[in-house]
């Protein structure tokens, strides 16, 4: 096995949990293992004991000699339906199809754009704080197609992560929503998750949430459908699907938020984006073009 530290066990650690041992002594590994990767370094076998596999909410005893690999294998694929938009020496624009998810949850995971990154810029994945996301700075629901943007280096994370928290990367997306919406608008309010493991987004009407600021313009309408170009300046989970459902004009192909008729996808995509390079200094902007499928459904 390569990779692997080993620790001797102090008095003062005595009776920690194993999951809570490793985590102390991962925390100063970049990138440091989660929680949840700790988990799965247990449960398939690869933390020992003195020797011995670990048992799942083991507690470790003076003296015992705890060995784990400090750096997991993460497949790579470079087979997967996504294109190359930009890159440069700080990063990555991705164009990728719907039904592929942005970031893996587990180490066993082979369709995600991180494991795209993992084989064609391999260096992503210790530009951020966890390999799984391949330095990823944003993500997209597995059902939305279209651009994403990755670091290459810890320095471009950091500096892309800081124009994301001012507010100066532009995304812009296409959807397609249910309904005649004739007049352009704009939406503000606070989204807090909703749901089973809070796993779905609500509009808060009061207390805490996350503000998300939203504004759309229609491009074409048919009797049952219209084309929007959205711009959104936050980034909250599902602020989009959440924000036009509650405008009662769900996203076609959202069955999490209201939507009405059956759709071979969710009609969302992230058409555009905007940023400064780290390596250049200079605004950057992406495009990807509109799923054909988009102009059909808006067809007159």
């Amino acid at each position: 096995m390569t990779n692997v530290s080993c620790w001797v066990v102090t008095v003062a650690e005595e009776g920690l949990r194993l999951d809570v041992f490793l985590s102390r002594h991962f925390s100063s590994l970049t990138p440091a293992l989660s929680r949840r990767e700790i988990a799965e370094l247990i449960t398939s076998r690869q933390v020992r004991v003195s020797g011995r596999p670990s048992k799942k909410g083991e507690r470790v005893h003076a003296g015992d000699t705890i060995s784990a690999p400090t750096v997991l294998p993460f497949p790579a694929n470079a087979a997967l339906a996504i294109g190359v938009v930009y890159t440069d020496d700080a990063l990555v624009v991705l164009d990728k199809a719907a039904s592929i998810p942005s970031v893996a949850l587990r180490y066993s995971e082979t369709d995600t754009a991180a494991n795209f990154l993992a084989a064609r810029f391999p260096e992503t994945l210790t530009a951020g704080p966890r390999l799984l996301e391949a330095g990823l700075l944003h993500r997209l629901d597995t059902a939305t197609s279209g651009l994403l943007l990755a670091a290459r280096t810890p320095h471009a994370y950091a500096s892309l992560r800081e124009q994301f928290r001012a507010r100066t990367v532009e995304k812009q997306y296409l959807a397609v929503v249910e309904g005649c919406l004739s007049s352009s608008g704009q939406l503000t309010s606070r989204l807090a998750p909703s749901g089973r493991g809070g796993q779905h987004m609500q509009v808060a009407a009061q207390g805490p949430g996350q503000e998300a600021n939203t504004t759309y313009a229609p491009l074409a309408m048919s009797e049952r459908y219209t084309l929007l170009r959205v711009t959104i300046t936050t980034g909250v989970r599902h602020q989009i699907r959440v924000q036009v459902a509650a405008l009662g004009h769900p996203v076609v192909g959202d069955t999490h938020y209201g939507t009405r008729h059956e759709a071979p996808r969710l009609y969302l995509h992230a058409e555009a984006l905007a940023f400064t390079s780290p390596a250049t200094g200079q605004r950057v902007r992406c495009t990807s073009p509109a799923p054909q499928d988009f102009a059909a459904l808006v067809k007159p």
